[in-house]
């Protein structure tokens, strides 16, 4: 009787109750990871980037593409991102709640919008097979919801682009698809609009969003019809490298400057790759980024990749024969089995901006597959579709098996981006020749107060890659930041040194010249110290304004307060970081015997930025060991403050008579 009830009422809805299921399962596949928190990359993209922070900015996100970053040099043009990022710390500061939910909400959104698309897709390709549309939307869009492989877009913060960038084409894809269906008229008019402006917002988001025109081309080769359709998306995509050049400098990436056939490599690379090597080695990667979607086993967030140098590799010629297969078997069922097709084709021109002849960065990223995963199960889903009627009992439970086993590996994953050192503990020992990750996990554990076992994965980093200006770099800091909280002064020698190594290592980077200043100053060499923080000042206005901040304090250690007041209104005047600027001129104005005017010029801070935990914790300071500190603490945790014990314990404990 429930039976018949239940298939009675789903069968009135079967669209609404589907769409609820996908919801549903997005929702609980990453229930376990609502209080994750940021890693690798947020902390200097969105936990250190004051830009984020107050809404006045919002509006040059989109002419100023150095407010990706608060760390100089990490320049992108990614405007709509910056835009929810900055709305996520508006509804809660850091409480990793808010930024959880916005990430889950967007890959529920496009689940549907890959349930839509296929059912949408089966009825124009296939019409004879629309009516099982809604069994194979479920295959596709439910494995896309629950794979692993997807977990990195959705937890890693940073990672929101692909994320972002991939609903809202999926839904540009759907708009499109159904303006070809429908008749002339107004509804047709506002679906091209629609398609046009949501493919408009994931270029704002990622500049994968290039793809899209091809995807369009295809899908309108095998309906042999609507190829004009394809126009106005190309119009706005040349209108997009346009604003792109004028904004950031350059299209896609500059090769003029390169005659060697050697692209640049991101900020922070260790150097470039010729591009056959890079068509070789990625030859690789897409095999196993195959592998990964087959068999989503040991994922890893920073894995190390050896660089091909020739073509005749066994893996490189294996590679090439897994692509030139699929896009064989893409080709020849482009007539049988065309959502077949365009999910191959989907996947390989989805890849193409990070997996073919630009040489990034970095060589692998779990999260670049968000988008091609959106045509792999598009192209799963309508391999299964003609086998959907005539074996449903077994394919019914041989579904759901596979669903629930790829809920529970992503439940799993899950745990794991809940904790950055597990997460990197995970990374090396998936990964152990991974240079990257030895890093991150030093970072983790420098971070946990635990000085050896950071030196330690620091050290192995650098074993691994001798021209690690990361590694150096932090084994610097770290030795830094130990030396002044113990006061060893062979100990701020050994970040001197390790300094001085990243510096030799990449001689443009200004972090390792702005720390060595702040190794030199804490050396007791003030005059140097000076000159290199003056020195820097003249590079940029971000480092003008931050240049501010150490030179007023050393005129607070001669007793100038004159000087350092004047320091303070300049780094207040430029508007970037008005918290810091603040709370410098409250310091001041405690200096000064002024605890009154300091407290205004805190609550200006709490004004400024409210959820910064920053003006709490400088209260929290003024008066330790009272009740009014532990309020104050306790609101500092609440913005996302993390105290270690002896913070705590320095801040609770009262003072003695």
């Amino acid at each position: 009787m429930l039976k018949r009830w239940l298939a009675a009422e789903i069968g009135r809805a079967p669209t609404l109750y589907a769409v609820l299921l996908l919801v549903g399962a997005s929702l609980l596949a990453y229930s376990n990871s609502l209080d994750a928190g940021f890693h690798y990359d947020d902390a200097h993209h969105i936990v250190a980037n004051p830009y984020l922070r107050d809404a006045r900015f919002v509006p040059q996100f989109f002419h100023r593409p150095d407010m990706f970053s608060a760390m100089p040099g990490h320049v992108m043009y990614r405007p709509l991102l910056l835009v929810t990022l900055a709305w996520n710390y508006q509804l809660g500061g850091y409480d990793p709640l808010h930024w959880r939910l916005t990430s889950i909400a967007l890959h529920a959104l496009c689940t549907v919008g890959v349930f839509l698309t296929f059912r949408l897709l089966l009825a124009q390709l296939h019409p004879r097979r629309e009516r099982a549309a809604n069994a194979g939307g479920l295959v596709a869009a439910l494995c896309f919801a629950l794979h692993p492989v997807f977990t990195e877009s959705v937890d890693y913060a940073s990672a929101r682009s692909s994320l972002l960038s991939g609903c809202l084409l999926v839904w540009a894809f759907y708009c499109h698809r159904r303006a070809c269906a429908t008749a002339r008229g107004l509804p047709r008019l506002l679906l091209w609009t629609a398609s046009l402006a949501l493919f408009a917002g994931a270029l704002l988001a990622k500049e994968v969003a290039v793809v899209f025109p091809a995807l369009l081309l295809w899908a309108a080769v095998l309906e042999t019809r609507h190829r004009a359709a394809v126009l106005p998306s190309l119009l706005l995509l040349a209108l997009y490298l346009v604003v792109r050049r004028l904004v950031l400098g350059t299209a896609v990436l500059d090769f003029a400057a390169h005659q060697a056939g050697v692209a640049t490599a991101d900020p922070g690379s260790g150097g470039a790759r010729p591009i056959l090597w890079n068509l070789a080695t990625q030859a690789r990667v897409v095999a196993a980024y195959v592998g990964m979607l087959l068999l989503p086993g040991d994922l890893c967030a920073d894995r190390f990749v050896r660089v091909s140098r020739t073509v005749f590799e066994p893996a490189v010629l294996f590679g090439a024969t897994v692509i030139l297969g699929l896009l064989a078997l893409a080709w020849r069922a482009r007539r049988s089995h065309p959502l077949v097709s365009l999910g191959i084709v989907w996947f390989f021109v989805s890849l193409a901006p990070t997996s073919s002849v630009i040489p990034l960065n970095v060589v692998m990223n779990e999260h670049r597959l968000y988008l091609p995963g959106i045509g792999a199960m598009i192209a799963l889903a309508g391999a299964v579709q003609p086998l959907w009627r005539r074996r449903t009992r077994v394919l019914v439970p041989v579904c759901a098996a596979a669903c629930v086993l790829l809920a529970l590996l992503t439940l799993r994953r899950n745990e794991d981006w809940r904790d950055g050192q597990r997460l990197w503990e995970s990374a090396v020992r998936v990964s152990p020749e991974s240079a990257g990750a030895w890093n991150s996990l030093g970072a983790e554990r420098g971070a946990r107060g635990d000085f050896e076992g950071a030196a330690g994965a620091y050290a192995k980093a650098l074993a691994l890659d001798p021209n690690s200006w990361n590694a150096s770099f932090n084994l610097g800091t770290l030795h830094l930041q130990r030396g002044r909280a113990t006061g060893d002064y062979a100990m701020l020698e050994r970040a001197e040194e390790w300094l001085e190594l990243s510096e030799r290592i990449r001689p443009d980077a200004t972090r390792s010249q702005w720390f060595l200043a702040e190794t030199w100053w804490a050396m007791g060499r003030r005059e140097k110290a000076k000159s290199s923080f003056e020195r820097l000042a003249g590079f940029s206005p971000l480092l003008f304004e931050m240049s501010r901040y150490p030179l007023a304090r050393m005129a607070l250690e001669r007793g100038d307060t004159e000087t350092a007041a004047r320091l303070y209104d300049e780094a207040l005047r430029s508007a970037r970081d008005p918290v810091s600027a603040l709370l410098g001129l409250a310091g001041l104005s405690v200096v000064s015997g002024r605890e009154d005017w300091a407290r205004k010029q805190v609550e200006a801070a709490m004004t400024a930025r409210p959820h910064d935990p920053e003006p709490h914790l400088f209260l929290a300071r003024l008066r330790p060991g009272t009740a009014e500190a532990a309020r104050h603490l306790f609101e500092a945790e609440r913005r996302g403050y993390r105290p270690t014990e002896a913070d705590r314990s320095e801040l609770l404990a009262r003072r003695k008579a």
